[in-house]
């Protein structure tokens, strides 16, 4: 039995040696750089969302040595065909799962995605300490973030 395995395996290999062709670049995929986007992405983990009456404070893990936070306008949640949004929610069902996204598009900011439980009775929510306006509410762009 071991000596029929064994040449059927040798065959197997000898007809693969035999039958394969060289590829001389027909059928490879060329890279078409008019095609490529303009648009790019960094994701990190969110440890807090801080609600205020007009901005939300995000502390997010900056590459596992540190924290880090911003301020994002309530704000940009609004949107219209000229200026679109530039704040979005989208809903993860535990919280270890939250995460931020910042859109860049032609290296300048576009959009920012935060990624959490909705329901604000979750430990990833909290409030700010005053109920008074919050530095930085009325920005226009994200700026650049620590990671």
């Amino acid at each position: 039995m071991k000596k029929l395995l064994m040449i059927f395996s040798l065959m197997a290999i000898f007809s693969m040696g035999l039958f394969a062709q060289e590829n001389n670049g027909v059928g490879q995929y060329e890279k078409d750089e008019s095609k490529w986007s303009s648009i790019s992405y960094v994701n990190v983990p969110i440890l807090k969302i801080l609600e205020g009456v007009d901005a939300y404070v995000v502390v997010y893990q900056k590459n596992k040595i540190g924290v880090g936070q911003t301020v994002i306008p309530k704000s940009w949640t609004q949107g219209n065909p000229e200026n679109p949004r530039k704040l979005k929610f989208r809903t993860v069902k535990n919280n270890i799962n939250s995460f931020m996204t910042i859109v860049k598009k032609d290296g300048e900011f576009h959009r920012v995605i935060l990624t959490a439980p909705l329901d604000k009775k979750r430990s990833i929510w909290g409030l700010t300490k005053s109920r008074k306006s919050i530095e930085g509410s009325d920005k226009e762009t994200l700026e650049e973030i620590e990671l």
